[in-house]
Formats: C-alpha cells, sequence, structure tokens
C-alpha cells in the first residue's frame, strides 16, 4: 500500500510549496477570543506573547513590534545609532539588516561571511573598525548561530553595542545560551515563513531595563510621561495588534512541537542530500549546542553537472519550489550608490553563495514523501 501511495504521489501535479505553516485549534480559539471582546487592537495578548516569549528567550524583558524590520529598527534606535554611525553587519542576510541601519542615518558595513557556515567572518570584523563604528550587527542566518564570543571580545575591545538579528534563529542556542540573549538587544521575526509567526510582527528583546524603556516608549510614539501628549522623542507607531499577538502566543505554546518537526525535515535532507556529488550542505558549528533549521539550505559546486539556476528551473518544472539565496549588501546597487565605501567584490564568500546557495521547501507540514520526492529529483538530476 506505502508503494502505491508513493507511486501515485509522485505522479501528481501538486506543488510542494517552498514554505507552510501549520496553524491549528489553539490559534482560532484565541483569535475569537479578541473578536469576541473586541480587543483587536491593544489587549492582554500583546502582554502575554511579550512575557511568555521574552522567557523562552531568557531576556528579562520583550517589546512587540509590527514586524522583524520594525524590530530591527527600533533595536537600532534604541542603541542610540544616529547620522554618520556606522554598523558592521553580515553581508550575507535578508536587506531588512541593511535597511533598518539606514533608516537611522547610519551606514551598514558589509563584513563577508564563512563559505562553509555561511555566517558573518569574525576574522574580518577588526579590520572594518574605525572611530565612526558604533555597534555589530550579527546575523544568525538559516538558525545557525554566529561565532559570539568573539564578537563579545571585540565589541568589550572597542565598545561598541552588539545587536542579534535573530529572524531566521528562534529557539537557537550558542554554547548554552539562547541567541537574542547574548549581545546587548535582539530582534526576532514572525513573519509567515519563520518558525513561529503572527503573520506579521516581531520583537525586540533585551536584558536591560533602560534600553527596554527606551524601546517601549520609542514603538509607541513615545508619548509624554506627564503629559501624554507632550511627547518625549520623535517616536514610531510599531505596535502589534491584540489578534496578531493572539496568533504568536498559540504558536509560541507549540514551538517544541514545530522544532521536532523541524529536526526532522533537516535529519532527513541531509541523510538523503550529504553524499551526493557536488551538493554542500552548511557546516553546523560545535558552538552550536542547540540547531534549529529555518530552511534547508545548500548549495552546488563544480562537481554538480548543472549550475544552480539550471537546477533549480527543473524543480520547478517537477512542481517544486525553491528560492535562492540571499543578494548580499555588497552587491545592492542602491546601498553601492548611497555610500561609495564598498564594492561589490568585496565580499567574495557572499558572492558565491548568492550564485550558487538556496533552499529547499522546508515548511512545517511538509510530508517525508515529499522531502523524498524531492531528494530523487535532485538525484536524478545529479547524474545527467
Amino acid at each position: 500500500m506505502n508503494g502505491i501511495f508513493i507511486f501515485l504521489y509522485m505522479n501528481k501535479s501538486k506543488k510542494i510549496p517552498v514554505f507552510d505553516i501549520l496553524i491549528g485549534s489553539k490559534e482560532k480559539e484565541f483569535v475569537n477570543d479578541c473578536l469576541d471582546k473586541s480587543f483587536i487592537g491593544q489587549g492582554s495578548y500583546v502582554k502575554d506573547f511579550e512575557n511568555e516569549f521574552s522567557k523562552f528567550v531568557n531576556c528579562k524583558y520583550g517589546i512587540t513590534t509590527t514586524s522583524g524590520t520594525t524590530a530591527l529598527h527600533l533595536a537600532c534606535k534604541t542603541i542610540g545609532l544616529k547620522k554618520g554611525d556606522e554598523v558592521l553587519v553580515s553581508s550575507s542576510t535578508n536587506m531588512a539588516s541593511a535597511f533598518s541601519i539606514d533608516y537611522c542615518g547610519a551606514v551598514p558595513i558589509p563584513i563577508d561571511i564563512e563559505k562553509e557556515t555561511w555566517q558573518m567572518d569574525v576574522s574580518k570584523i577588526e579590520k572594518k573598525i574605525n572611530k565612526k563604528t558604533k555597534a555589530i550587527m550579527v546575523v544568525h542566518l538559516f538558525g545557525h548561530p554566529v561565532d559570539m564570543d568573539k564578537i563579545l571580545e571585540i565589541s568589550k575591545k572597542y565598545n561598541l553595542k552588539v545587536i542579534e538579528d535573530c529572524a531566521e534563529s528562534h529557539g537557537v542556542e550558542y554554547k548554552g545560551k539562547i541567541v537574542g540573549s547574548i549581545g546587548d538587544i535582539g530582534a526576532f521575526s514572525f513573519y509567515a515563513n519563520k518558525t513561529i509567526t503572527c503573520g506579521e510582527g516581531g520583537m525586540v528583546v533585551t536584558n536591560s531595563k533602560s534600553l527596554s524603556e527606551k524601546a517601549r516608549s520609542l514603538k509607541n510614539l513615545s508619548y509624554g510621561k506627564v503629559n501624554k501628549f507632550i511627547h518625549d522623542d520623535i517616536g514610531f507607531n510599531y505596535r502589534l495588534p491584540n489578534i496578531s499577538a493572539a496568533i504568536g502566543l498559540a504558536q509560541l505554546q507549540k514551538i517544541q512541537e514545530v522544532f521536532i518537526e523541524k529536526d526532522r525535515i533537516y535529519k532527513r535532507y541531509k541523510k538523503k542530500l550529504e553524499n551526493l556529488k557536488g551538493i554542500k550542505i552548511p557546516t553546523i558549528k560545535k558552538w552550536t549546542t542547540k540547531y534549529i533549521m529555518w530552511v534547508f539550505n545548500l548549495s552546488v559546486d563544480k562537481n554538480f553537472p548543472i549550475k544552480r539556476d539550471d537546477l533549480v528551473k527543473k524543480l520547478s518544472e517537477k512542481n517544486i519550489e525553491t528560492r535562492n539565496a540571499f543578494v548580499p549588501i555588497n552587491k545592492q546597487p542602491i546601498l553601492i550608490k548611497k555610500y561609495a565605501l564598498f564594492d561589490e567584490k568585496e565580499c567574495p564568500n557572499a558572492n558565491y553563495i548568492m550564485d550558487n546557495g538556496f533552499y529547499l521547501p522546508s515548511g512545517n507540514n511538509i510530508s517525508n514523501e515529499e522531502i523524498d520526492h524531492v531528494c530523487n529529483e535532485i538525484n536524478k538530476i545529479s547524474r545527467l
């Protein structure tokens, strides 16, 4: 019977999406509670989500925002970034990282990555530090942590703030410490394709009372403490709606179940692809005491019979969705033109991953049969 099922599955035209996520009865229960009580704007679910998520990442304070991007911007403003400041940031990242720095008038300075891990190459940081450098933004890309001991050592030496971009690394641990709790301030995303979701949403986390108070004020238009309408600063409206927080809280309550699925997906892909000639799966460093895959990322090298773009095209023809690796900061014409501080060739590893990296369908609901189908198609192509 199983064999018949697999045969039928492999011949049907159903598309395997690059990502999907499970929404269950608890999310519906919490959302309906918001609707029944008419608390769809601000309400108790916002506070509960902030409290529970900050505990989950071992931080004292959590401040919800409308997205991962606004969480990063809020983090940047909270540590005091201003016009002319420079921030060192992993070149290979979603551009929200660079844009959040730019929103403050500061300049994102791209740091190349390690080809084997796709993470910021910490050995390249110090030569980029000057009197304008005010912070390091680490991006724990695709669920793998950056070498934070070295980051903290450098930040202490040069008196720099550390922002952790954890948009893709919920629950990931570096030497037993949960990412987001290691630097001065962290930012998470709850976009629809993240490990857990609010649809749209974000969270700033910190162990600093003063930073938390500033972030909470800034995200709520910096209303005055004595007279509400005499504002303490130029703030933002980054308030997460109660109805979104309700979804996030329900998702958080089953996050360990999500981790089990992520582990299943990663291990199955890895077992079936790791010995395939020309396929390179990023290395998981020993300092990663808890790796939680966001998506299954990989690259192809010269030993694979066709290039990445041709491979993903052939997979698409089989109704298998993929996504290419990020175009790095140093390859973004709008940033090169604006700052004239770096050129597109200066991060060769990030450029290599841009040309050769991609990720496979990794949604929480993907079945073992679907994973096997994806791997079988790649295997067939590898024998061309």
